[in-house]
C-alpha cells in the first residue's frame, strides 16, 4: 500500500486539459486491438487494421489500404494538407507471447493493477490507439489545420519491416510524404537516481543478420575429433561472447550521455563521460552502473554487437558432424555501412565458414536541429514538471526507416508516463507486458498537444 501511495504521490496530472472523451476513445481502441491476436508470424494484420478503418470511417475519416501479401494490411489516412502533413506512425504486429509465462492472458487486455495487459501494450498498439483517437477527435474539430494529421498503420515491423513500411516506401512512396513523422520508443519514463528522464529517439543502429554455414570433418560419435563442426560452431560463438567489436562512441550517443551526465551531475556524471573509451568503459559498466539491465543497454549503445540467436547441426547422435549453421543477430552504429560491417565481421570472426547475408538495413539518423525536436522537450518538460529530456539512439530498429528511406526524418515520440517499477526496456519483447492506464492517459494527453501545437493555427504560444 506504500508502494501505491508512493507512485499517486508522483504522478503527474494529467497534462493540456486534453478532451476526457478522446482519453476514453482512445483506451476503449485500445483494449480492442490488445484483443486482436497479430503474432507475427503469421501477422494476419489485416483483423486489426480493418477495426482501425472502422472507427476512422465511423467520423467520416477516409482510408487507403496496402496489401503486400494476403492478410498483411497497411492503412493510410489523412486529414488536413497532406504534402506537409505530420506523420503519427505506428505497427499492428507484435511479436509471440507464451501465455504460461503471463500473469494474466497476453490477449485479453486485463485490466488489473492500475494497467492494462497484453500483447502490444508497450510495441506498439499504444501509439495505434493514440492515432486512431487524434484522428477521430480532429475529424469532429473545427479549426482550419495549417498542417495535416497523418496516420500511418503498418504491418510486419517485427519481423523486418518487408511487408509493411518497406512496401509502402517502395510503392506508394507519396503515401508516406509528410514534413515529420513520430512512431515508437521515445518519451517514456525513465528513473535514474530519482531524476525523471524522457529519452527522445533521434536515432537508430542499423543491423545485418548472418547466416554462418561452418565446414568440419564427418566421422563416428566415438572417436571425437577438432573438426567436428559443432566444436568450431562453439568456438565461435565464444567469440561473439566476447564482443569482438571495439567501444565506439558515436554522436547520438555521446550528446545522450552527456546528457545523462549533466542531469546526475558529480561525481557520477564525470564517470559517465568515460563511457566509449577503451581502458575505461568495462571498469564504469562493473564498477559504478551495477545494474545488469542498464549494462546491457550501454554496451549495445556503445559497440556494434553480435548475439547468436539459431543454431541448427547434426543428423544422428552417433554421427559427427560435417557442417553446422549459425544465425547471428548484428547491430551496427551510426556511420557505419552494412557491407563495410560485413568485411569487418569476417576479419575479426576467425573460422572456417561460409557467410551468406540473409537480411540487411541502415543506421537512421535525424537531425536534432527539426522544429519538433524542441517542441517535444519543451511539451515534455511542461507536461512533467522537473523532468529532463535527452537524445537517444535506439539499439533496435524502427519503421523510421522506411521514411528515412523517403526523405521525411522521424522521430521516436510514443510517451508513456511509468512508475519507476515498470522498466519500459524489460516490457519490449518481454513476459507481463503493460501500461499503467494513468501512463496511457498522460502519453495521449501529450502527443495531442503536440499535434495541436504543430497543426493548429495560434495554439498555445503562438506555435504553428
Amino acid at each position: 500500500m506504500g508502494t501505491q501511495n508512493g507512485d499517486e504521490q508522483r504522478k503527474p496530472p494529467i497534462p493540456f486539459g486534453a478532451p476526457d472523451a478522446m482519453l476514453q476513445d482512445g483506451l476503449t481502441m485500445f483494449r480492442d486491438l490488445l484483443r486482436i491476436d497479430t503474432t507475427n508470424p503469421p501477422g494476419n494484420e489485416e483483423l486489426a487494421a480493418n477495426k482501425c478503418i472502422d472507427w476512422l470511417n465511423d467520423v467520416g475519416v477516409q482510408c487507403r489500404t496496402h496489401d503486400d501479401l494476403p492478410g498483411r494490411r497497411n492503412v493510410v489516412a489523412c486529414i488536413g494538407p497532406e504534402e506537409n502533413a505530420i506523420i503519427l506512425s505506428a505497427h499492428l504486429d507484435v511479436v509471440p507471447a507464451d501465455p504460461e509465462q503471463w500473469t494474466y492472458p497476453p490477449f485479453d487486455a486485463v485490466e488489473a493493477e492500475g494497467c492494462i495487459w497484453g500483447r502490444g501494450a508497450i510495441d506498439m498498439k499504444h501509439m495505434a490507439a493514440y492515432g486512431l483517437a487524434i484522428m477521430r477527435n480532429l475529424a469532429g474539430r473545427q479549426e482550419e489545420l495549417t498542417q495535416g494529421v497523418k496516420l500511418v498503420l503498418v504491418a510486419d515491423e517485427e519481423a523486418g519491416c518487408t511487408h509493411g513500411s518497406l512496401s509502402l516506401a517502395e510503392k506508394h512512396p507519396d503515401w508516406l510524404q509528410g514534413s515529420v513523422a513520430l512512431t515508437e520508443c521515445g518519451a517514456f519514463t525513465t528513473w535514474i537516481d530519482e531524476h525523471r528522464v524522457y529519452p527522445i529517439q533521434v536515432a537508430e543502429k542499423g543491423f545485418v543478420w548472418l547466416r554462418l554455414k561452418i565446414h568440419g570433418e564427418p566421422g563416428h560419435g566415438s572417436m571425437p575429433h577438432k573438426e567436428n563442426a559443432l566444436i568450431k560452431l562453439a568456438d565461435i560463438i565464444d567469440q561473439l561472447a566476447d564482443q569482438p567489436f571495439p567501444f565506439q562512441r558515436t554522436e547520438p550517443v555521446n550528446d545522450f550521455i552527456n546528457g545523462i551526465s549533466k542531469i546526475v551531475g558529480f561525481p557520477k556524471g564525470t564517470a559517465l563521460k568515460g563511457l566509449g573509451k577503451k581502458a575505461f568503459s568495462n571498469f564504469v559498466l562493473e564498477n559504478l552502473i551495477k545494474d545488469p539491465d542498464k549494462i546491457k543497454v550501454f554496451n549495445a549503445l556503445l559497440r556494434h554487437t553480435c548475439s547468436p540467436t539459431m543454431a541448427q547441426g547434426g543428423t544422428k547422435s552417433n554421427v559427427i558432424p560435417g557442417e553446422a549453421e549459425l544465425t547471428v543477430d548484428c547491430r551496427i552504429l551510426p556511420g557505419t555501412d552494412p557491407d563495410d560491417f560485413v568485411r569487418q565481421f569476417k576479419e575479426r570472426v576467425q573460422g572456417h565458414y561460409d557467410l551468406e547475408v540473409i537480411k540487411k538495413g541502415p543506421p537512421v539518423v535525424v537531425s536534432r536541429a527539426n522544429p519538433v525536436y524542441d517542441r517535444i522537450v519543451k511539451l515534455i518538460e511542461e507536461a512533467d514538471p522537473g523532468s529532463h529530456c535527452v537524445p537517444q539512439m535506439l539499439t533496435g530498429f524502427t519503421d523510421a526507416r522506411a521514411f528515412d528511406a523517403v526523405g521525411v526524418p522521424c522521430f521516436g515520440f510514443s510517451p508513456i508516463w511509468l512508475p519507476p517499477e515498470i522498466r519500459f526496456a524489460s516490457m519490449f519483447h518481454g513476459h507481463n507486458e503493460r501500461i499503467p492506464i494513468h501512463g496511457f492517459k498522460w502519453g495521449l494527453a501529450c502527443l495531442w498537444e503536440l499535434v495541436q501545437r504543430s497543426c493548429i493555427q495560434d495554439h498555445t504560444g503562438n506555435e504553428s
